[in-house]
């Protein structure tokens, strides 16, 4: 079989979750309903149905009346994923994705090296700090480190270079620095359970930037492995995913 027509266990697979069942989920969960952040439910979500072939990383995208579209990579095809909530999750759960609607596709094998591919990401820019080990907006920690408040520092800038060292680190492809742009930029409140044996839920304010551009696939097989990862921090709660289409 030719290189161009082999297949990968790597899937792209767009879900459709009921808002209202994912409601029930979280008060099954003993979740605070007033803090839980639509990333946060849906990792649960997934999750529940999936275990460990649940699409990560994942995005959501827009919502269709009481219904929200998730994108994610797996290693499992829609009827895999299917068969696998059949066995494992509640009726409950089982009933959250609209089944008629979940459709999936396998991705190549390799990319061929050379291959030019407009990109999006949705990230959280962050780095851990050396001292305190916390994690801290990249943006914040260029401030500090510049210490001078006549010196401008351009939030662009700064997610560009943070984005750039997450590809130099995983290696697979060469953005174009020039084509980086922020698309979008807030300040969002997150849940998470702290680690230990209590496992309290708490709420942290992080950095989320969406950042598209162009790149460069340098080995077709790492830039595999890298859409299959993402980048950055977070990556199960719906950051990092990389969504490619043709330049």
């Amino acid at each position: 079989m030719p290189e161009t027509a082999q297949q990968t266990d790597l899937h792209m697979v767009q879900l459709w979750l009921d808002l209202r069942r994912m409601t029930e989920l979280a008060r099954m969960l003993h979740l605070p309903l007033h803090s839980v952040d639509e990333n946060y439910i849906t990792h649960c979500a997934l999750g529940e149905l999936f275990g460990d072939s649940a699409p990560r990383p994942f995005c959501l995208g827009e919502s269709a009346g009481k219904k929200l579209r998730v994108l994610g990579y797996c290693s499992s095809s829609g009827e895999e994923l299917q068969s696998t909530a059949r066995v494992h999750a509640s009726p409950t759960v089982y009933n959250i994705p609209d089944w008629d609607r979940t459709s999936a596709k396998p991705m190549p094998a390799s990319f061929p090296e050379g291959m030019s591919l407009r990109f999006e990401v949705r990230a959280c820019p962050v780095i851990r700090q050396s001292s305190s080990g916390n994690e801290v907006d990249a943006f914040l920690a260029r401030v500090w480190e510049v210490d001078d408040p006549d010196v401008p520092i351009d939030r662009e800038d700064v997610y560009r270079d943070w984005l750039l060292d997450q590809f130099q680190r995983r290696g697979g492809a060469r953005p174009d620095e020039d084509s980086i742009s922020l698309e979008q930029f807030s300040l969002e409140r997150m849940l998470r359970r702290q680690q230990g044996g209590d496992r309290r839920a708490v709420t942290v304010k992080r950095p989320v930037a969406t950042l598209t551009g162009q790149l460069q696939v340098t080995d077709g097989k790492q830039f595999l492995d890298l859409l299959r990862t993402g980048i950055g921090r977070h990556r199960s709660f719906g950051f990092g995913m990389i969504k490619v289409r043709r330049a």
